[in-house]
C-alpha cells in the first residue's frame, strides 16, 4: 500500500509539473481587430489583458490566407503547399499527417476540441486525430446562424453551409460563441486535476455577421460619434478593399469572443491553475476586407494591404498572443517574423512532449525567442495560392516569398512581379520590382526552387464559391 501511495504521489507531482494548454483560434480575425493592435472601434479588454501578461507578436504570419490550408498548417506543422495540389482544401489524412492533439494525447494529456475543425470527416475527424472529446467539430466551415437553432440560416446566402452537428439541444436564441465558451469551461472544470490540451476554435468572427442586438446597438452609437471617412474603398486586385473599420455587428461579435476569454481567464484563476496554463490566441488568417463582387465585408486591415484570400500582408498577418506564466515576461512585444507553422514545435518544447513521427517539420521552436529574444535561424517565408477566388474575395493566382524585409509576389496568370521593402513600406504601396532587379531576380529564383521542392501546383484552379 505504501508503494502504491508513493507512486500515486509521484504521478500527481508529475501531472502538476506539466503545464496545461488552452489554444483559442478565432476565425477570419484580422491583425488590427484588437485594441492592443490598434483598433479604435473594437473593444477587447480581455485580449488586451492577455497581451499585457505575456507576449504579443507584431509580425505573425499564417501559412495560407484561407481557412482550410491555414488550419492544416497550424495543426500538423506542415506547409499546405506540400499536399495541396490544385485544391485549396487539404484535409488531414491519418496515414500522412499527425496533429497537435495526437502529440498531447500520446503524452498523457486529456485532449479537447471545440468548434470549427473543417479538416475532413470520417477518419479525418478530430476524435480520430488525437482529441478525446469533441464538441461541434466536423466538416462545417461556418455556422448557418450564430443563434440557435444553428441548422437554420437567418442570413441570406448562408443556407449552403454544412450544418454544425452535436448542438441539437441548444435552446432557441442561444448564441454560438457563448455555447462554445461554456463547453470549454465544462471541460476545463472536469480536467483540472490532470494536464489538458484544450482547443477552442470559434466559428466567430466568420460570416454570417450576426451578433447580440444590445451590443450591436452600442457600437452603432459609438460609430455615430466617430469621424466618417471620406473614402471607404480602394481598388484591389480583381475587386476592391475596405479602408475603414465601420461594421457595428462585427464589432459586437468580437466583443462576445472577448467576453468568453474573460470567463476562461476567470475560471483558470478560480481553479488555481492559471499559473500552470499556457494560453495561445491566434487567427487562421487576415480579416475579411476585400471582395470581388458586392458581398458584404467585415473589417479593414489597413494600414496593411488587402485581406482574406490575398498574399498581401493584410491577408497573411494575424494577432498572435502567448501567455506562459513564469517563463515569458509580461508585456513582451516581439517584432521578429514568425509563422503559425511554428506553433506545433513550440508547444512541444514548452510542455516537454515529443512530436509524432508524421508531424510536419516546416516550423521552428519559438521558446528561445519568447524567453530571451534569440530568433530562429530563419529569414525566409513562403506562400502559395493555387486556388484564388476573384469573384468573392478578389484575390488572384499567386505565390510570395519574404527574405529579411524584402517581399516578392509572383502573379503567374498576370505575368507580373511585385517587390516591397516591408521595413519602410508595410502597406505594400510602392512596387520596387523594376528599381531593384537584382533583388527581384534573387527572390524569384529562391521562390521557384521552393515551389519545385514542395511540389506546389502551378495550375490555377479558380474557386467560385465564397
Amino acid at each position: 500500500m505504501r508503494i502504491l501511495a508513493i507512486l500515486l504521489a509521484l504521478s500527481s507531482s508529475l501531472f502538476a509539473a506539466q503545464p496545461n494548454v488552452l489554444f483559442i483560434l478565432i476565425d477570419d480575425f484580422g491583425s488590427r481587430d484588437l485594441g492592443c493592435y490598434g483598433s479604435t472601434l473594437y473593444e477587447t479588454p480581455n485580449m488586451d489583458r492577455l497581451a499585457a501578461s505575456g507576449a504579443k507578436f507584431t509580425q505573425a504570419y499564417v501559412a495560407y490566407p484561407r481557412c482550410v490550408p491555414s488550419r492544416f498548417a497550424i495543426f500538423t506543422g506542415k506547409h499546405p503547399a506540400r499536399v495541396q495540389g490544385e485544391n485549396d482544401s487539404p484535409h488531414v489524412e491519418p496515414d500522412r499527417d499527425a496533429t497537435i492533439g495526437q502529440a498531447f494525447k500520446a503524452a498523457g494529456y486529456n485532449t479537447f476540441y471545440c468548434g470549427k475543425w473543417h479538416l475532413g470527416e470520417g477518419a479525418s475527424n478530430p476524435d480520430q486525430m488525437g482529441f478525446d472529446t469533441i464538441v461541434a467539430a466536423g466538416a462545417a466551415g461556418a455556422t448557418r446562424s450564430f443563434f440557435a437553432p444553428y441548422t437554420i440560416s437567418k442570413s441570406k446566402g448562408h443556407d449552403e453551409k454544412d450544418a454544425i452537428v452535436g448542438l441539437d439541444d441548444a435552446p432557441e436564441g442561444e448564441y454560438l460563441t457563448d455555447r462554445l465558451t461554456q463547453e470549454t469551461l465544462k471541460f476545463i472544470e472536469s480536467s483540472k486535476d490532470k494536464p489538458f490540451c484544450a482547443v477552442l476554435a470559434h466559428y466567430a468572427v466568420h460570416t454570417p455577421i450576426e451578433a447580440k442586438k444590445h451590443l450591436t446597438k452600442r457600437y452603432e452609437e459609438k460609430l455615430a460619434t466617430m469621424p466618417k471617412a471620406a473614402v471607404e474603398w480602394e481598388k484591389e486586385s480583381a475587386g476592391e478593399n475596405q479602408l475603414v473599420q465601420n461594421n457595428a455587428t462585427y464589432a459586437a461579435m468580437i466583443e462576445s469572443v472577448d467576453n468568453g476569454l474573460g470567463r476562461l481567464l476567470g475560471q483558470l484563476k478560480k481553479l488555481g491553475i492559471e499559473d500552470n496554463t499556457i494560453i495561445v490566441l491566434a487567427s487562421d488568417h487576415g480579416g475579411l476586407s476585400a471582395r470581388g463582387n458586392n458581398r458584404g465585408v467585415a473589417t479593414s486591415n489597413r494600414p496593411l494591404r488587402a485581406g482574406k484570400g490575398h498574399l498581401y500582408e493584410g491577408g497573411l498577418r494575424i494577432p498572435f498572443l502567448v501567455r506562459w506564466p513564469g517563463n515569458i515576461k509580461p508585456g513582451t512585444e516581439i517584432a521578429t517574423p514568425v509563422s503559425t507553422l511554428d506553433l506545433m514545435p513550440t508547444l512541444a518544447a514548452m510542455t516537454g512532449i515529443a512530436l509524432p513521427n508524421l508531424a510536419g517539420t516546416d516550423g521552428q521552436n519559438l521558446v528561445p525567442l519568447m524567453q530571451n529574444g534569440t530568433a530562429p535561424a530563419r529569414d525566409t517565408f513562403y506562400w502559395h495560392n493555387p486556388a484564388p477566388r476573384p469573384a468573392s474575395t478578389g484575390d488572384l493566382f499567386s505565390s510570395a516569398i519574404r527574405v529579411g524585409d524584402l517581399k516578392l509576389l509572383d502573379f503567374p496568370g498576370e505575368k507580373r512581379l511585385e517587390l516591397y521593402d516591408l521595413a519602410t513600406d508595410p502597406g505594400e504601396s510602392k512596387n520596387l520590382a523594376d528599381e531593384r532587379p537584382t533583388d527581384r531576380d534573387r527572390l524569384l529564383t529562391k521562390l521557384n526552387e521552393w515551389r519545385k521542392e514542395v511540389g506546389a501546383s502551378m495550375v490555377e484552379k479558380v474557386k467560385k464559391k465564397k
